[in-house]
């Protein structure tokens, strides 16, 4: 289990510059509605891990101050591990 990491001071960011900061990771973004040319990054964690829906589901319940949100994976195809696809 990896360590999820909360962004101490978190700002809307464009994707190449949300790729620069925190490539090689999961994300969880807000106030990124789809097809957006960025967002803001609330925590980030090397590994897919299960709590980072349980954040997403939290935040989802205040529209009003995270707007749309999601969770993505930014950098390179990790290949296969333990037979499930990253």
């Amino acid at each position: 289990m990896y360590e999820i990491k909360k962004v101490d001071n978190p700002k809307y960011q464009s994707m190449s510059e949300i790729a620069s900061d925190y490539w090689d990771n999961w994300l969880v973004l807000s106030n990124a509605p789809e097809n957006a040319p960025g967002g803001i990054v609330r925590y980030y964690c090397y590994s897919r891990e299960d709590e980072l829906t349980d954040i997403i589901m939290e935040m989802d319940k205040d529209f009003d101050t995270y707007g749309d949100c999601m969770i993505t994976f930014v950098g390179p195809n990790r290949g296969w591990v333990g037979g499930i696809g990253l």
